[in-house]
C-alpha cells in the first residue's frame, strides 16, 4: 500500500511539475507578446506622431500660403477699388451742380457692378444710375466698360438725348463683348436709367432699360415707367429702340433713380425683401427733409433693416431736388 502510495504521489508531483513548466512557458510567451504588442504600439504611435506632426506643418505651411494668396487677392481687389473710384464721377463736382442732391453708394464686395454717370453737355445735364450683371469683380469689369461707353457717347459723341444714348450704349456692349456673334457665351448687360435736365426750363427727359423713374411732387410718387429691355445681354444681336419720356419738373419736385439692390435686400423682423413699395413709402414720408438728411435717413433706415444679415447685392440710390 505504501509502495502505491508513493507511486501515485510521485506521478502526481511529476504531472504538477510539468503543469507548472507549461504555465511558467505560457505565461512567458504571454510576456513575450505583451511586450510585442506594446512595441507595435510604440511604434504605432511613434508613426502616427510622426505623420501628426508632419500632417500638421503641411496644415501651417497651406494656411500661411493661403493667407498670403487671400492677401494678395484683396490688396487687389482694394487697388481695383481706387481705379473704380477715380473713374466714377467726382461726387463733389455732382454737388456743386446739383446742390440739393445725394448718392447713396453701398457695393455688395470690395468693388461693385454698380455705377453713376454724370456729365455737364450742351447745355444739359446728364445723371444715370446703372446696375451691370451681376457683382463683385464681374459686375465691376461690365462697370468700367459701361462707364468707358457713356463717357464716350456724351462727351466725345455729344449725344444728350437719353434714349438715343441708351441704344449706342446697346450697341457698344454688343461690340465690346462681342455679343453679336451667335456663339459668344458673354451675355452679361445692364439696366439703367438716364435722366438728361434743362435747369433752366426744368425740364427733365428720360430713359430707362428696365429701371425706372421716380418723382415726388406734392407728396404724391409718380412712377415713370422704363422699357422692357436691357442694355446689351440676350438681345444684344437685335436692334432695340428706347423711349424719352420728357417731364416737365416743377420747383420742389424730387426725383429717384437707383438699382434694385434697396428694395430687394432681406431684412426686418420676418427676413424678407424690403419691396419696392416699402421704398416708395419712404421716400414720400421723408419729402420735408432736405436732401442730405433723406440721404442719412434712407441709409439708417437700410441698415436697421438689414441686421445681421448680409448684404444682398450692390446698392446705388441718386435723388434730386429742383
Amino acid at each position: 500500500m505504501t509502495l502505491y502510495l508513493a507511486r501515485d504521489f510521485a506521478r502526481m508531483n511529476k504531472n504538477l511539475l510539468k503543469q507548472i513548466k507549461e504555465n511558467k512557458q505560457l505565461f512567458d510567451r504571454t510576456i513575450e507578446q505583451e511586450q510585442e504588442r506594446k512595441r507595435i504600439l510604440e511604434n504605432q504611435n511613434e508613426e502616427l506622431e510622426r505623420k501628426v506632426v508632419q500632417r500638421t506643418e503641411q496644415v501651417v505651411s497651406q494656411k500661411a500660403e493661403i493667407e498670403s494668396k487671400n492677401r494678395d487677392i484683396l490688396d487687389n481687389l482694394h487697388y481695383a477699388r481706387r481705379i473704380q473710384e477715380a473713374i466714377l464721377p467726382e461726387i463733389k463736382l455732382i454737388y456743386k451742380t446739383l446742390q440739393e442732391s445725394f448718392i447713396i453708394y453701398f457695393p455688395k464686395d470690395i468693388v461693385s457692378g454698380d455705377f453713376y454717370a454724370f456729365s455737364q453737355k450742351n447745355g444739359k445735364v446728364i445723371i444715370a444710375a446703372a446696375d451691370c450683371t451681376g457683382h463683385g469683380v464681374t459686375g465691376a469689369f461690365m462697370s468700367m466698360i459701361g462707364t468707358a461707353l457713356l463717357n464716350q457717347i456724351i462727351n466725345e459723341h455729344g449725344i444728350v438725348q437719353p434714349a438715343k444714348a441708351l441704344e449706342e450704349l446697346h450697341t457698344g456692349i454688343a461690340e465690346a463683348l462681342k455679343q453679336n456673334h451667335n456663339d459668344t457665351e458673354l451675355r452679361d448687360g445692364m439696366d439703367i436709367a438716364l435722366c438728361s435736365m434743362d435747369l433752366e426750363k426744368l425740364e427733365l427727359t428720360y430713359a430707362g432699360a428696365n429701371r425706372p423713374l421716380w418723382i415726388v411732387r406734392n407728396g404724391e410718387l409718380i412712377v415713370v415707367k422704363p422699357d422692357k429691355t436691357a442694355i446689351g445681354g440676350f438681345h444684344a444681336n437685335r436692334h432695340v429702340t428706347f423711349t424719352d419720356h420728357v417731364i416737365q419738373l416743377q420747383k420742389g419736385d424730387t426725383f429717384y433713380i437707383f438699382t434694385d439692390g434697396y428694395a430687394d435686400q432681406f431684412g426686418g423682423p420676418n427676413g424678407k425683401k424690403f419691396m419696392s413699395g416699402q421704398f416708395k413709402k419712404l421716400l414720400t414720408e421723408i419729402q420735408s427733409l432736405p436732401m442730405r438728411q433723406q440721404e442719412e435717413h434712407i441709409k439708417d433706415k437700410f441698415h436697421q433693416w438689414k441686421g445681421e444679415l448680409p448684404q444682398l447685392d450692390d446698392v446705388l440710390v441718386i435723388g434730386v431736388r429742383v
